[in-house]
């Protein structure tokens, strides 16, 4: 939508211009016309494209607006739909690592009663999971995107690294996160533009957190005071400007006493 409303744009800027530019000549299909061949129809129409010049050059300018508006929201939601597709990837449940989890408990508590792994007459057994976890994993959807998740995890299989990426036909968008305790990770986001973001939370003994997001328009910080509660909203912190003392005196001098 962003690009036809350049193209509209740009119709409506040609057309301003020739409305402006009668006089002796009066703007046609293909070109102008003497106005002596047309009479008096001359003058009206001199009038009428004088009108509407005015009209027609801010309708191009709000056009182009709009066009900047809506590229600026086209790139932020392919950005928020990677990263959704990212999260969706790597969410328990939805992936072997996780899968392979839950079988290893229903495993081991089955050795518990069954020692040899058999099912007694009547019994089932669950399924037996492999020897080593699934750490690597691809996809690929009706519509060729394809979504590659990596993990690390330590002795209790607890991830505590993750890469993924989405390749979607020539781009490539890559989250790669590091998880600490409490509940604080530092993910590094590359966009399909190339454009590097970095979003790092960091949680004290009360679990008290810190999120810096750095990216291409600065740095924002929030706080949380107990991330551990769904309910806790981080807050934005606001920078309170330098204190700048007023022109001509006001700030005060040294006690010479």
């Amino acid at each position: 939508m962003a690009t036809a409303l350049t193209l509209l744009a740009n119709t409506f800027k040609e057309d301003a211009a020739k409305f402006r530019t009668y006089g002796t000549q009066v703007p046609g299909q293909y070109g102008t016309i003497p106005a002596a061949d047309i009479g008096g129809v001359a003058a009206p129409l001199g009038s009428f494209y004088t009108a509407w010049s005015g009209p027609m050059g801010k309708a191009v300018d709000g056009l182009g607006a709009l066009s900047k508006l809506l590229g600026y929201v086209a790139d932020g939601a392919e950005a928020w739909d990677d990263g959704v597709a990212a999260q969706f990837a790597a969410t328990p449940g939805r992936n072997p690592l996780d899968r392979w989890i839950q079988q290893r408990k229903a495993w081991d508590e089955w050795l518990k009663t069954h020692p040899d792994g058999k099912p007694k007459e009547g019994e089932t057994a669950p399924e037996k999971p492999s020897d080593q976890p699934p750490l690597h994993y691809t996809n690929t959807d009706k519509n060729g995107v394809t979504t590659d998740v990596t993990v690390k995890v330590d002795g209790n299989y607890d991830v505590t690294e993750q890469t993924v990426t989405i390749t979607d036909h020539g781009t490539t968008y890559t989250e790669h996160t590091t998880y600490g305790d409490n509940g604080a990770y530092n993910t590094v986001t590359t966009g399909r533009d190339g454009s590097v973001s970095t979003e790092k939370v960091e949680v004290d003994g009360a679990g008290r957190g810190t999120k810096t997001i750095t990216d291409k328009d600065g740095t924002t910080v929030y706080t949380n005071p107990n991330i551990k509660d769904p309910e806790s909203p981080w807050t934005k912190v606001v920078k309170e400007p330098p204190y700048r003392p007023p022109i001509g005196g006001g700030g005060g001098g040294r006690d010479r006493r």
